[in-house]
């Protein structure tokens, strides 16, 4: 499951509600205490409609610790049965070690927002959930921090289900051996049992004729789903582009596309199905072909994927969703205008100063709901900068302590091999992946397209 931030997507009509809510948090002395309970109603009403059906708990913290919002998955993750008594309470005393909150809170000062930030929390009854948080702290126009955005992943039952799983396999293994040492005993009773055995050697037969089967239309889907892929880039004077598609089966749910538009320009796009395997595959499909209509006829990022979100709303059924973040280039001015929809930031390598920039923009999941508001952002680039895009399959890549890749070690490489070629750091950046896991095969699917400007 991928991990989100709270994005913005109320409308514009809203922002009379976001003021109250301003007001109330920075401790506005001109409002009455019916203002500031009818803004709090307000701000309780907007949530609650937006976030009760998320499948991870949801809450809104004030700098101070207090619980301000909480949707119903949070109160019964929490053990909590009424949801005024969870607000009732200090956000602090729902930690199992409180220094983590205060770590927690000091990133979100520090960076704006903290991406898998992982602690115990404690329920009503005591006992102590294992979680991942990703927040983001929201500021007003000073600067100051109005509130803190949470989504708190339930990683406990996961951890439940690898160990039954690794349980299960090892019962497995145990089954499959003494299976073989019974069919050595029947082969040795030949005689009675004769039967018996053919019978097993006509299902061994089924079932490695099925696997033939499987095994040749994977190669077919394989074949189809990199033939999606782009088989060219654009060459532009100037520019460079590069890229790295590995799915962690035969077929996956990552996808990028590069199409030339007028006037030079150029759009990237790329996109993250949730889940793997055949189902992901076939939704990459029909986002290649839908997007490539999109993309030619709409002149901004944000309205194709509006266009994207309002079919894709329409067509999953069964609970996927489609993270995406589509830029267009234009070779001429430098300059790129971008929108994203619930995925990883891009990241920005200045060379002339040496910094990076996360590339953010208002959106949610595209596929979830119909009402999602896109944003468009625009940045310009100078010669020596890197744009690097990529999939949660790189950043939540696992050591053997369990640890993840993370941001800031992309951050890292970019910043240490200025001088490589564009094919060449794409290169680098996996061989680092690869030793940091100790693994050639991953977990996720892996994608990322790099930008080099001055190429």
């Amino acid at each position: 499951m991928f991990f989100i931030f709270v994005l913005k997507i109320l409308p514009d009509s809203f922002d009379e509600e976001n003021t109250v809510r301003e007001r109330i948090s920075v401790g506005d002395p001109s409002m009455s205490v019916g203002s500031k309970t009818s803004g709090l109603a307000i701000t309780e009403e907007c949530y609650r409609r937006l976030f009760q059906d998320l499948p991870d708990m949801v809450c809104i913290t004030t700098p101070s610790g207090d619980l301000i919002e909480v949707n119903q998955i949070g109160v019964e993750t929490l053990g909590y049965s009424d949801r005024t008594e969870i607000l009732a309470i200090p956000v602090d005393r729902h930690y199992a070690n409180s220094n983590d909150r205060r770590r927690l809170t000091s990133l979100l000062k520090k960076r704006g927002s903290v991406i898998d930030f992982p602690t115990w929390f404690m329920r009503k009854d005591g006992k102590e959930i294992y979680v991942w948080i990703t927040a983001r702290a929201r500021k007003n126009k000073r600067g100051q921090v109005l509130y803190y955005e949470e989504i708190i992943k339930d990683m406990t039952i996961r951890n439940r289900l690898e160990e039954e799983l690794l349980d299960k396999n090892r019962l497995l293994e145990r089954y499959y051996q003494e299976l073989k040492r019974e069919r050595d005993q029947i082969e040795d009773q030949a005689g009675v049992l004769a039967k018996t055995v053919v019978e097993l050697e006509e299902a061994k037969r089924i079932v490695e004729e099925q696997h033939r089967k499987i095994t040749i239309e994977l190669d077919v889907a394989e074949k189809l789903q990199r033939s999606l892929l782009p088989k060219r880039y654009p060459r532009v004077d100037g520019f460079h582009l590069a890229s790295k598609y590995l799915p962690s089966n035969r077929i996956g749910g990552d996808f990028f596309d590069i199409v030339e538009l007028n006037d030079g320009e150029i759009g990237v796009v790329i996109a993250d199905v949730s889940g793997h395997g055949p189902a992901a595959a076939l939704l990459t499909t029909m986002f290649k072909m839908s997007f490539q209509m999109y993309a030619q006829d709409l002149l901004s990022p944000s309205s194709v994927l509006t266009k994207l979100n309002s079919e894709f709303c329409r067509l999953i059924t069964t609970g996927e969703y489609i993270t995406a973040f589509y830029l267009i280039l234009n070779t001429k001015e430098k300059r790129i205008l971008y929108s994203k929809a619930g995925h990883p930031y891009p990241i920005l390598y200045r060379k002339k100063t040496k910094t990076h920039d996360l590339l953010d923009a208002e959106g949610f999941f595209i596929g979830m709901f119909d009402e999602a508001v896109f944003e468009d952002m625009e940045i310009s680039l100078d010669h020596g900068d890197r744009l690097l895009l990529y999939t949660d399959g790189i950043i939540e890549a696992r050591n053997p302590a369990g640890s993840c890749f993370e941001v800031r070690q992309l951050e890292r490489i970019l910043a240490e091999h200025v001088d490589l070629s564009g094919d060449a750091l794409v290169e680098k950046i996996y061989d680092r992946l690869s030793a940091f896991t100790e693994k050639d095969r991953f977990e996720d699917d892996l994608c990322m397209v790099l930008l080099s400007i001055g190429a």
